[in-house]
């Protein structure tokens, strides 16, 4: 027996075969929900081929007898094998959907370890080609003999193969119906190459990992029973929600509208929700619902901030119970070496987050990073995204540069792998009317009279409260405390924290010689701080506000979906999207029947050159607010109406129009991510400068060097588990020793005690001697000294002195 895996336990030994079986199968499963069974199933039992040879047979054995020699690691290059004899048999010919075919099978099986490789790299090398003629170190005659003798006869794969081509040339029939442009076709030719990558790099992944922990792979859950147990929990709920004041008559016909729309066919469409409108209930209504009448297999929130994750899923559990069955995803804490490392994975590997729980809530990082990001860490999620119902929670808070690859997408999710998607926003962008426009259903709003609905649920006026020069700390302080005569709680939002800082050392002073009664109580929060060190700062806020004198000073990351109401804003000048958002924090349940006051402030020597969206917001809010001073009647006298709201985005998507390709960084600024994703032109016309004939290759796609450049936010992040409450017993169990299965718990657990940090802190703490590796430095923690009750992650031996009662 060829053996692929070995139990570093039990000894027990798992065949090639009986590896490359396993995963066809889960490969073909993965493939048919958008209809590809065949070719799932091909790539699936392809994908280890090389393995069959006795040089493969000794390293695997040789590693178990001695795990801590990686000496041999990455000497066998086993992942191009499979992909060859696809090549050599299939590709060269006239016919464009064998041609086709070919290439995405063998693509998707020689990058199975190290992530999607580039077709044509940026100066037009056809690195696909070279891969497919390498012969080095591969033994591909031995494995292929094994293969032959041991697994599958030729006649099977080649009667797949023909099995695949059709399912494929059906495919592009469906992509041309979605848009028959030739670009948004080729960039749905990457999605579907991504697709299949997926299915086999999971089912490989899966089967490695249950083998390894000598356990049954999970049985199917009844996702009808689940479905139909879930909303009947969540219709008893609601019931049981008082109805008396109008806000809350409001949101109950939100509610009920959600509802009642969810009978619609699968497709996109938009819930226009003013903020306190109560959509994370509603829009989870109407997932259950359509989830149960469409049987669709998982719900997914996407949520453009931490904080939001972390209050929308004790709502939902609250609930619903089955905590087992909701993930929140907020950090990768495996970290990925795979983009740098074609090598055979490492065991934790197989613990990244796979996303296959019922409902799964996680940040747009996370969901645009599995989609684009290179590796196989994300990659492997994106077949889970199929026949799912997809909220985006903020939708308007989507990076600029991804907006064009997000819609196309989008209608690839949508109309290939029958995902229902829906964009939740009080302020929806003009995602409709980009270039590369979202394919928005036929009547696509679940709220109809969206105007009428905004009108109703007014409950602020928004100020121009913004002065020559802007305020300085001191003044915005004096500004604050004589807006605290009036009101008994107040939110301050600032862009930077260094503002904050400011604003903040100047009311801490400023309290001190306060009379007794007029003092407050003075609340942070930071995205230093764990979602468990957050969820209790907002809890006694919570318990504090409506009883005592609060100010609360944050960044923005309180401004959207957080379920908190002050009695008064002040929103540092930002897009007036962030500030809609921002005014749904004030007056949040009509609590003050007259409206309550929301100021826009600037800030003295606000530094956000490197903030681009906040400062492209701000120019295009400037100029509505010019507007609305010259003509207030063309709004509705309200600077939050629907009307302003669109004059707004048409100023701010017409002045960003030339950014959402994503331009590429430094030396490759002239070319765009959507492009390499797609056509990969400039590189395709190198290859023909270079070689005066055109590239034959069908798909042309620089997926290697788009993975490694894409990055949600300007700088990556890396999540690490700090030492807060439980986070400290979970880092000493991680580091101890655990099954993978116990240490698959821990993580999951972990994510509630996790922190994402930008690259130049991680360095900064790095030099401070800040971390522990753990795991042979696949996951890190943070050592205790390096986070406090106050701040969270500190930089320093004095910490900003903020006081959390």
């Amino acid at each position: 027996m060829v053996c692929a895996h070995i139990n570093p336990i039990t000894l027990k030994e798992q065949s090639v075969k009986e590896h490359l079986y396993n995963v066809s199968k889960m490969s073909m499963e993965y493939g048919a929900k958008i209809s590809l069974e065949a070719t799932g199933k091909l790539i699936g039992i392809l994908h280890d081929m090389g393995k069959g040879t006795k040089r493969f047979d000794s390293y695997i054995r040789y590693s178990c007898k001695h795990p801590k020699d990686k000496s041999l690691k990455g000497t066998i290059n086993h992942s191009t094998a499979g992909a060859k004899f696809i090549y050599d048999n299939f590709y060269n010919t006239t016919d464009q959907y064998q041609k086709f075919t070919a290439q995405i099978i063998s693509l998707a099986i020689c990058s199975h370890h190290g992530g999607l490789i580039d077709c044509l790299d940026l100066k037009g090398m056809d690195k696909f080609t070279d891969r497919m003629n390498t012969d080095k170190d591969i033994l591909y005659e031995e494995a292929l003999n094994y293969f032959k003798e041991e697994c599958f006869e030729i006649a099977q794969i080649k009667e797949l193969f023909n099995k695949a081509m059709e399912e494929i040339k059906v495919m592009f029939i469906k992509i041309n119906k979605i848009d028959s442009t030739a670009k948004f076709g080729r960039f749905a030719a990457g999605m579907l190459e991504k697709y299949l990558f997926s299915c086999v790099i999971d089912a490989d992944r899966y089967d490695t990992y249950t083998f390894m922990e000598g356990k049954e792979q999970n049985s199917n859950i009844d996702r009808s029973g689940l479905w139909n147990e879930l909303s009947d929990l969540l219709e008893i709920k609601l019931k049981g929600y008082p109805k008396k004041t109008k806000i809350d008559l409001l949101r109950e016909e939100v509610s009920l509208s959600c509802k009642n729309f969810a009978v619609n066919s699968p497709g996109i469409y938009q819930l226009s929700v003013p903020t306190g409108g109560g959509k994370t209930l509603s829009s989870l209504r109407y997932a259950l619902a359509h989830a149960k009448k469409f049987k669709k297999d998982r719900i997914f929130y996407i949520i453009p901030f931490t904080t939001i994750i972390d209050q929308n899923a004790k709502e939902i559990k609250d609930i619903l119970g089955h905590e087992d069955m909701i993930l929140e995803h907020h950090s990768n804490l495996i970290i990925d070496y795979s983009k740098d490392n074609d090598d055979d994975l490492e065991v934790y590997k197989l613990l990244t987050e796979r996303w296959d729980s019922p409902i799964i809530l996680t940040t747009m990082v996370q969901f645009l990073d599995t989609l684009f990001s290179g590796g196989t860490q994300g990659a492997r999620r994106i077949h889970n995204l199929a026949n799912s119902v997809i909220i985006f929670d903020e939708i308007q808070a989507i990076p600029i540069k991804c907006i064009n690859m997000f819609n196309s997408a989008m209608n690839f999710l949508s109309n290939i792998c029958n995902a229902t998607i829906i964009l939740c926003t009080a302020t929806q962008p003009l995602l409709e009317k980009t270039e590369m426009p979202i394919k928005l259903s036929e009547n696509p709003n679940i709220i109809s009279d969206v105007h009428e609905k905004f009108e109703q649920f007014k409950r602020v006026n928004l100020v121009d409260k913004m002065v020559v020069g802007g305020y300085s700390a001191n003044s915005l302080k004096n500004f604050i405390l004589d807006k605290m005569d009036h009101v008994k709680s107040l939110l301050v939002i600032l862009n930077t924290k260094n503002s904050a800082k400011g604003v903040f050392n100047e009311l801490l002073q400023a309290n001190q010689e306060l009379p007794k009664e007029k003092q407050y109580i003075i609340f942070h929060l930071s995205t230093n701080m764990c979602p468990s060190h957050r969820m209790k700062i907002l809890r006694n806020m919570r318990m504090k506000l409506g009883h005592e004198r609060v100010i609360c000073i944050s960044t923005q990351l309180i401004e959207a979906g957080v379920n908190i109401s002050f009695g008064c804003v002040l929103r540092s000048l930002a897009g007036l999207d962030n500030i809609a958002q921002a005014a749904g924090r004030c007056n949040r349940h009509g609590e003050n029947e007259d409206y309550s006051e929301v100021y826009i402030v600037n800030i003295e020597g606000e530094n956000v050159s490197k903030l681009v969206d906040i400062k492209a917001g701000q120019q295009c809010t400037e100029r509505v607010l010019r507007d609305f001073k010259e003509n207030p009647d063309m709004f509705d006298k309200d600077l939050l109406s629907q009307k302003a709201m669109e004059r707004y985005y048409k100023y701010y998507f017409h002045e960003r129009r030339n950014q959402m390709n994503y331009t590429l960084s430094k030396e490759n600024s002239d070319k765009s991510m959507y492009d390499i994703l797609s056509g990969n032109n400039e590189a395709a016309n190198e290859f023909n400068s270079r070689n005066g004939y055109k590239s034959k290759l069908m798909l042309k796609q620089a997926f290697k060097t788009a993975g490694n450049e894409f990055q949600v936010i300007d700088q990556n992040t890396t999540g690490i588990i700090v030492p807060y409450g439980e986070g400290e017993e979970l880092i000493t169990l991680i580091n101890g020793d655990c099954s993978l299965g116990q240490l698959k718990q821990y993580l999951k657990r972990s994510q509630q005690f996790s922190v994402n940090l930008f690259e130049q802190d991680k360095r900064k703490l790095e030099e401070m001697g800040a971390f522990i590796g753990l795991k042979n430095n696949t996951v890190i923690a943070l050592r205790k000294e390096f986070y406090g009750d106050d701040v969270g992650v500190t930089f320093d031996n004095s910490p900003m002195e903020f006081c959390n009662f």
